[in-house]
């Protein structure tokens, strides 16, 4: 297994960083500060990083063109006018259960929009998540009995989605159909082990490799898909590293967060709520991220 070092990028001071995603048509990169409220957005050509105030918890962000981006706030799913600051109200996410809120979510290659629910106050109460597709201004429940709702990404080749039920420490696996975004036969491809923290935020590399976010081991880890073998270790030396996205160039964005963490945690890694980065990687095999 190859280990490396992730560098501090931008200490945002993040409550809750998550959900980090790069969006190609602008070479933006935008992640949110769950409870922090925050939408974050960084153009890495020039290294400007400007922050948008929500007055509810931001959960997810996914690109949209001309700068109209799909967010999940705590309990909807909006457009969101980066220029404007104005909202369009899309729908509803779970307005029977007041305790829950939105958490993980990302547009699939068919370019759905799949969002997974959990408790309100971060609790681990099974069966109280879900995970819906957006078709339209519809929500569809397509899992359900989930704890918290987390990581998921898609193969290369479209045909295979990844999906993570943090507690159970489990990464499925399901065959993927393009043409209607359906999910059929479950599997389960990789266990993790209670000692390298909690499997959170995902990406799926070019070469079907997936990186997993672990909470509570301050670190993303490389499995091959295949095999189940860990390939590579990130460290970010903040012990709630919670998610990461891949950029076409090879760099690796990573989320981390100060929420859950005593003072003496925070005071040995300060730096927790910041964006890392790890520059120009190159898995251990023969297929390169780039």
């Amino acid at each position: 297994m190859i280990q490396k070092q992730a560098k501090l990028h931008h200490d945002t001071q993040s409550l809750l960083g998550e959900g980090p995603v790069w969006d190609s048509n602008s070479n933006l990169l935008y992640w949110v500060d769950i409870t922090g409220c925050r939408l974050h957005t960084l153009d890495v050509r020039i290294d400007e990083h400007h922050t948008h105030a929500f007055d509810e918890f931001v959960c997810a962000v996914s690109p949209g063109e001309q700068g109209r981006l799909l967010v999940a706030l705590a309990t909807r799913l909006v457009f969101f006018d980066l220029l404007t600051g104005q909202i369009e109200d899309i729908c509803a996410v779970e307005p029977d259960l007041p305790n829950n809120r939105c958490n993980d979510g990302k547009r699939d290659p068919a370019g759905r929009f799949w969002i997974g629910t959990m408790a309100f106050a971060g609790e681990n109460r099974q069966g109280a998540g879900s995970l819906y597709r957006l078709d339209g201004d519809q929500l569809s429940r397509v899992i359900h009995d989930l704890t918290i709702s987390n990581g998921m990404g898609w193969s290369p080749d479209s045909r295979t989605m990844y999906f993570i039920d943090s507690p159970r420490r489990e990464v499925w696996a399901f065959d993927f159909d393009p043409a209607d975004s359906s999910l059929s036969n479950q599997r389960t491809i990789l266990r993790t082990s209670e000692s390298m923290g909690v499997p959170d935020g995902m990406t799926v590399g070019p070469d079907g490799s997936l990186w997993i976010a672990q909470w509570g081991g301050a670190c993303v880890n490389q499995w091959d898909a295949q095999t189940g073998e860990l390939l590579c270790r990130i460290d970010t030396g903040c012990p709630h590293t919670t998610s990461c996205c891949l950029t076409p160039h090879g760099d690796l964005y990573i989320t981390t967060a100060r929420e859950g963490l005593s003072l003496e945690a925070l005071e040995a890694a300060p730096a927790s709520g910041g964006l890392f980065r790890m520059e120009n990687l190159t898995p251990p095999r023969s297929a390169a991220i780039a």
